[in-house]
């Protein structure tokens, strides 16, 4: 039987800028399983990224509760959020976000190393996770010289190497010609199938949330059928 993984109740959040107020997300409720891929879909400005922010613990609600079992994610401290953070979740965004600095093997290993894990192990992990997307002959290259998908499957890579439960991915084929948009999702199916992890991911591409398993329609901050 599948499991709940997180549930979000009355999830709200206002800006508020001297008497105005701008309502972002009203009353969003819904529920994640474990293994599920979930579209996130909408408009510019319909809510979808500062949902995305919530979700990984980047932002809190006006009003609402985060359930994973009986513990509400919104109600710990800063230094357990982002430790939960590391330890759990994973992220992906439109733009890689590689540290050019450093080669495929470092920037994948990178929420290792922050977890306090041995270099040794955590570029055995990286490793490993750069062949799992079929990156094994570019251990050694810089941002800079590869191509845009190859980026996309070392940002993708450095969002599995700590084996979350859930992943986030904001817009993960947006910048991305179709074909190689088209070959990063078949990389997260495969990645789900064989991980059991979740996947939520914000998209525009209609062509892409129909690939998923469900879809959230956002509308003016609120959940539509």
């Amino acid at each position: 039987m599948t499991k709940s993984l997180l549930k979000a109740h009355h999830i709200s959040k206002t800006y508020k800028e001297g008497s105005l107020e701008t309502n972002v997300l009203d009353d969003v409720s819904f529920e994640l399983m474990t293994g599920e891929m979930l579209a996130v879909v909408g408009s510019s400005g319909s809510g979808k990224s500062t949902l995305m922010h919530i979700l990984g613990l980047l932002d809190h609600p006006t009003y609402g509760e985060l359930m994973c079992g009986e513990d509400d994610l919104l109600k710990m401290s800063r230094r357990a959020s982002a430790k939960y953070r590391n330890e759990h979740m994973g992220f992906v965004y439109q733009f890689h976000h590689l540290l050019t600095e450093f080669n495929a093997v470092e920037n994948v290993a990178m929420p290792l190393l922050i977890a306090g894990q041995p270099v040794y192990k955590a570029r055995k992990a990286a490793e490993q996770c750069l062949k799992r997307v079929g990156l094994q002959h570019r251990f050694k290259h810089r941002p800079a010289e590869l191509s845009g998908g190859e980026r996309q499957r070392v940002a993708i890579a450095r969002a599995i190497v700590n084996q979350p439960r859930l992943v986030l991915a904001d817009e993960p084929t947006g910048n991305l010609d179709h074909e190689t948009g088209l070959s990063v999702y078949h990389l997260l199916r495969e990645l789900n199938q064989q991980l059991d992890t979740s996947f939520v991911v914000v998209t525009h591409d209609l062509t892409l949330a129909d690939k998923l398993d469900r879809q959230l329609v956002l509308r003016n901050g609120k959940l539509v059928d």
